[in-house]
This record gives structure tokens, C-alpha cells and sequence, in this order.
């Protein structure tokens, strides 16, 4: 703390009880021997509030024996971090989870910091309820996950008039056109304007495919995967291997979407950010879940960096999220592997 020289005329002790008090967060002080030795008034309101049998508010308790008596089964973590911490590992330390309370269950991010003087070590711990923040970040979560599925809907809507509706138009003015007989430089005309009707008619059949590929109603996720990963295969010239079953069951449509958005997303980041010249894709069914694996051998993860945070990151989250599944991206030496886990649901059940 950078302080002026009048702040010199209070006393430390005073000062730093009243700064204390004065936090919202609850917070303790522990000893070397993570014996809890103070703790501030957000502390004892929150102790009372929820009915806590602490004696003395927790003073001269084991902090982690305290944190043990508590209905919190993902805490395990922060309490090793505590125990590294005042083992001598660096700090601070952050965390968060859930704990379920008499008044009903909240979520808690803790920091421990430490600090030494004069061969002596403190920990002070600063516990803040996030509950409202981590409901508001649920509730956008699933909201924008919604709207990805609804996008997925209009786009199988859109898909469908341009197959059924302008595609037909294109073919039957096309027929027409041929059907015509005419000479010397009307003949010449018709046929330029016959092959700019069939560019236009393989451009509509592409981009059908691409807002909405038939092959995933027709044929399910396995097949529909093999075919754009063909597909993508001959575009790019990324050698590709693809380890799906010919028999791939077919499963609910959320999830048959959710896992080809990421498929189709996950290999336009290898082509885009890798460097690889090849890459693998599986599918395959782990007991109850279905996996969706897809590695690179280019330029990896930064070595100590936080995984990626990006946009196309975060759809593939989402959609995941939304079908009750999750992804994890794990450094493969060389490369990068990505892995799409969701619940395995048959066809007619989601």
C-alpha cells in the first residue's frame, strides 16, 4: 500500500481492522497452522445468517476442517490450494463453488493470499457470494444457446426453399431453355445463358447444403459427418482420416446438430490456425455419451497459455452446453486434440 505521511499517525492495528470490517466479502485470517485467528463483521452476519455452528465465530478452528463439515462435494480443489499455498506455493489462489446451505444453495468464489514477515505466515481469505452472477451467466448461457438453435432452425427452413422452391425454378427455366431451337448468334446467347443458369443452380444446391446438409435427416450424424469431412478433405487438401462406423445409430436432432456444427467449426480452425497438412475426426459411442474427437499435428497450444477463448470457441461450448454435454481441448504434441462429449439420446427421445 502506498500511503502519504499523515496516514503515519494512525494506528496500523486500528486502521486495518476498520478496512477489514468495511469489505463486503467475508474474510478470515488464519495462521501458519490454517488456525482461523480473525475475521471480519461480513463474516459473523454471514455465519448467523445461515446458522453456522461456529463457536466464536470459527476463531481458533482448523479452516479446513471447517470447510470439510460443509455440504460443498467440489471444494476438494480449494482446499488443496490451501494447503499448497502454506506449503509455500505462490499465490493468491481463486476459486469457485457451490455450497448447500440451510437457507438453500450458493456459489462462492474464495482467494487465499499469503503473507510472510519475520519467519511468520498469514493467509487471508476472502469469501464473496456469486450467486446472482453465476445465475445471470447461466440464464445468458442457455439464452444464446437457444438462439443457436433457433439460427439452426431458420436455417433449415431457409435450406429447404432453395432446394424445393428457387432451385426448381432455376431447373425448370434451364430445361426450358434447352428445349428451344434457334440459330446463329440467338443459339450462342441461349447457351451462355444455359450455363450461367447451371453456375447458379450449383451454387443454390451448395449453399443448401451448407445452411442445412440433407444427409444429417437422411442419414444421421455419422454419415452426414463422413460426407463433410470429404468434402472438406478435397476443398482444402488437408489429408484427412476419419474413424466413423458405417453404422452409426442415428441420435436425437439436437444433438446430431450441436456435434456436426462443432465438427464443421473444428476443422475450419484446423485448416485456419494449425499449419497441418493432416488431421483426424472420430465418432464414436462411450457408454452413455458419444464422442466427437478431432486432432491436428500443427502448431499446438502456446506453452503456459489459457486455452482459447474465441468466438467459434464459444458457439461450440454453447451448443454443447445445450444438449447437456461439454468440449475439452487438450495439447496432443504435435497438434491440438478437441473433444465433443454429449449425452448418447436415440433418435425420437430429445
Amino acid at each position: 500500500m502506498h500511503t502519504a505521511h499523515e496516514m503515519s499517525e494512525w494506528s496500523a492495528f486500528s486502521l486495518h481492522e476498520s478496512i477489514i470490517d468495511s469489505v463486503t466479502a467475508n474474510v478470515a485470517i488464519l495462521n501458519d497452522e490454517c488456525e482461523i485467528i480473525a475475521v471480519n463483521d461480513a463474516w459473523m452476519q454471514f455465519v448467523d445468517f445461515n446458522e453456522l455452528e461456529l463457536e466464536n465465530y470459527g476463531l481458533g478452528l482448523n479452516y479446513i476442517s471447517f470447510c470439510e463439515s460443509l455440504d460443498a462435494p467440489d471444494a476438494s480443489e480449494a482446499r488443496q490450494g490451501l494447503r499448497d499455498l502454506l506449503a509455500g506455493e505462490p499465490g493468491p489462489l481463486r476459486y469457485e463453488y457451490q455450497i448447500f446451505l440451510t437457507n438453500g444453495p450458493i456459489w462462492v468464489r474464495v482467494t487465499f493470499t499469503r503473507i510472510s514477515r519475520d519467519d511468520r505466515t498469514l493467509v487471508i481469505l476472502a469469501h464473496e457470494d456469486i450467486t446472482v452472477q453465476r445465475h445471470a451467466q447461466a440464464a445468458l448461457g442457455r439464452a444464446t444457446a437457444a438462439l443457436l438453435h433457433a439460427e439452426d432452425d431458420e436455417r433449415r427452413r431457409i435450406a429447404r426453399e432453395l432446394h424445393d422452391g428457387t432451385a426448381q425454378y432455376l431447373t425448370g427455366a434451364k430445361l426450358m431453355l434447352g428445349a428451344m431451337k434457334v440459330d446463329g448468334r440467338a443459339e450462342k446467347v441461349r447457351t451462355e445463358v444455359e450455363a450461367l443458369l447451371v453456375h447458379a443452380l450449383e451454387e443454390i444446391r451448395s449453399l443448401s447444403y451448407v445452411l442445412h446438409p440433407p444427409a444429417l435427416e437422411e442419414m444421421g450424424l455419422g454419415p452426414a459427418i463422413r460426407q463433410m469431412a470429404e468434402g472438406f478433405a478435397r476443398r482444402t487438401g488437408l489429408a484427412l482420416q476419419i474413424d466413423i462406423a458405417d453404422d452409426f445409430p442415428k441420435m436425437a436432432r439436437t444433438t446430431e446438430v450441436a456435434l456436426y456444427r462443432v465438427a464443421q467449426e473444428a476443422l475450419a480452425n484446423v485448416h485456419r490456425h494449425s499449419g497441418s497438412p493432416r488431421a483426424t475426426i472420430g465418432l464414436r459411442q462411450a457408454g452413455e455419451m458419444v464422442l466427437l474427437s478431432i486432432r491436428d499435428y500443427g502448431v499446438g497450444l502456446p506453452d503456459g497459455a489459457a486455452p482459447p477463448t474465441g468466438v467459434g470457441l464459444a458457439g461450440m461450448r454453447l451448443r454443447l452446453e445445450f444438449v447437456n454435454g461439454h468440449i475439452a481441448l487438450a495439447s496432443a504434441v504435435p497438434g491440438v486434440l478437441v473433444e465433443a462429449w454429449a449425452p448418447f439420446l436415440p433418435k425420437g427421445e430429445g
